[in-house]
């Protein structure tokens, strides 16, 4: 266990279950520093506490999503592709604190937003981790984070976790900027939509030849009238 895993670890937020779902069970059985796909029925056994003929603890799918919520919420697992807005089921994390391994152990003070916090070295990093590839952000950004939090003088964090808020910040502004060009039903883009600028080709070619013989019809017509 890294001390970035260990900090988290014993937040006083993080319960006991959500403890045990990560130590006993998604590191153990991780692939490097990625989880296997959950299996909600296999982490519901692996979690579940046994009496004299029934169970003395047991987990609901419900509860488990809000226990994989938590460790989020945390920083020990990183969010990918999530295959159902309702559940974790099937779904595959990262591990971003088990790679911190040559750092020195975070620091435990937590401290609420104040205006001069900045993030520090570490932070391309963890943005790398977390699947944030351009980390650079500027003051308007970096200001309204702090400012947003500044409102919420209740919440304490250590550093660690305020740059992980900062990364998901970033991260959730960019994906917002990004418009997908529209796609058919096969999944391929679309050209963009033509737009009307004016009239067709044949009907400019009618009106230009309108224009023409404009002046000829007008004599035929005068010759007609004497």
């Amino acid at each position: 266990m890294t001390p970035a895993e260990y900090q988290a670890l014993t937040s006083p937020r993080l319960s006991h279950p959500a403890r045990s779902l990560y130590q006993f069970y998604l590191r153990h059985s991780a692939r490097g520093d990625h989880t296997q796909a959950l299996d909600y029925p296999s982490l519901g056994k692996a979690l579940a506490v046994q009496g004299e003929g029934e169970y003395r603890y047991r987990v609901t799918p419900v509860e488990l999503t809000a226990l994989v919520d938590e460790l989020l919420e945390a920083g020990l697992l990183g969010p990918l592709a999530k295959p159902n807005p309702q559940h974790y089921h099937g779904a595959v994390f990262l591990l971003p604190l088990k790679r911190l391994q040559g750092l020195a152990p975070l620091p435990s003070r937590q401290f609420a937003m104040h205006p001069e916090w900045r993030p520090d070295d570490q932070f391309d990093g963890l943005a790398r981790l977390c699947g944030l590839l351009d980390s650079h952000f500027d003051e308007t950004e970096l200001g309204e984070f702090i400012a947003y939090w500044l409102g919420r003088p209740e919440v304490f964090e250590n550093q660690h976790q305020w740059m992980l808020k900062f990364v998901r910040k970033l991260k959730n502004q960019r994906s917002v900027r990004r418009t997908p060009a529209p796609q058919d039903s096969n999944g391929y883009q679309q050209a963009p939509a033509k737009v009307d600028t004016g009239p067709s080709k044949r009907a400019r070619e009618m009106m230009e030849e309108a224009r023409r013989l404009g002046p000829h019809v007008q004599g035929d017509r005068n010759e007609k009238d004497t």
